[in-house]
């Protein structure tokens, strides 16, 4: 099953088992000046990221993956090549859609939305003290969790803007896909389960524009990738 790139943007923030990566300051600027020794693994546009960011989001990578599949047929070696090269295009994608979004400044965070962000993600640990680990761990500030957050919120509110809100689903096709599915829903009505089924055919069609857009864009940046 392929991943959509979209919930992989919401997965980051709300709720992916291990802290957020950083892969940029906050203020635009790369910090790879905290990563003196750490290898480069790619360059896109302004962003560079380190192994360190690869290896933590292949973390992310490799959750996901085991809860989507529940277990695989492929081979160690396989499965981390695909894990890292996952991994490494999520990276990428996100550099991008980050440079759009200041770009075309159609989107804003407040700050009280990355303190939101940030209880969210806090209260996931039972004290300061494990919560201090797992910073200690990722090898990241306070101070940077929150600038990654705030370019995590910054691209998912410039993907509402950008993709999904030009979108528009039909009454019809919101039937014809209750029909096509009815087996699924058991014995509930199309009204019962109507907003359900937009807000999936939504989703939908965000993650193919979404798509598209970001090889668009990935034609036109300029990406270094080392071997």
């Amino acid at each position: 099953m392929k991943k959509s790139l979209f919930i992989l943007m919401l997965s980051i923030i709300f709720s992916a088992p291990a802290l957020p990566w950083v892969s940029g300051g906050g203020d635009g600027t790369s910090i790879c000046f905290a990563y003196v020794l750490d290898k480069v693994e790619a360059v896109v546009n302004d962003h560079v990221i380190t192994k360190s960011d690869l290896d933590r989001a292949i973390e992310v990578e490799k959750t996901e993956s085991n809860s989507e599949a529940g277990g695989s047929a492929v081979s160690p070696p396989e499965s981390a090549r695909l894990a890292r090269k996952k991994a490494l295009d999520s990276l990428i994608d996100r550099a991008l859609l980050i440079d759009e979004a200041r770009k075309f400044n159609l989107a804003t965070v407040r700050p009280e939305e990355v303190e939101q962000a940030y209880k969210q993600v806090r209260a996931r640990y039972p004290d300061e003290k494990s919560f201090q680990a797992a910073l200690d761990k990722d090898e990241i500030t306070k101070s940077e969790l929150k600038n990654n957050l705030r370019d995590q919120l910054l691209v998912v509110k410039y993907i509402d803007r950008r993709i999904k809100a030009f979108i528009r689903i039909t009454p019809d096709e919101e039937k014809k896909y209750y029909e096509r599915h009815k087996k699924y829903f058991g014995d509930k009505k199309f009204e019962d389960v109507e907003s359900g089924i937009k807000s999936l055919l939504v989703e939908q069609e965000t993650n193919r524009k979404l798509e598209d857009y970001i090889r668009d864009i990935k034609s036109k940046a300029n990406i270094i990738i080392n071997p």
